[in-house]
């Protein structure tokens, strides 16, 4: 495996770690991802929730780009943060997926 190669499954390991801890104070017990999904209330569809977020993210990451500095959290934060962000909203976008597909199968079935 090249060096790079190995630094980026570190970095997915880092990633699941620093979501499982997070998920402690955002998320609940029944769901890791409640903090994302309450923008349901709102009228915010989950995994639009999470990449409004990430966009957060990419804009602090612009600030760094622009200044050299940031000055609340580290643009290695940001960065970390922007992947957990868009991983998430992978999730919800394909839980999203899979619940209109299977309302598609039950419509199906009910109109046989």
């Amino acid at each position: 495996m090249l060096a790079g190669s190995k630094r980026f499954y570190e970095i997915l390991k880092e990633l699941g770690d620093l979501h499982a801890m997070k998920q402690q104070d955002y998320g609940t017990d029944a769901d890791p991802f409640a903090n994302i999904r309450a923008g349901d209330g709102w009228g915010i569809r989950p995994w639009v929730n999470a990449m409004s977020r990430a966009t957060d993210k990419v804009r602090r990451i612009q600030r760094y780009a622009e200044r050299g500095h940031l000055t609340n959290e580290s643009v290695e934060d940001s960065f970390r943060d922007l992947a957990v962000h868009t991983i998430i909203a992978l999730v919800l976008w394909e839980e999203t997926r899979l619940t209109a597909h299977f309302q598609s199968l039950v419509e199906t079935l009910e109109c046989r």
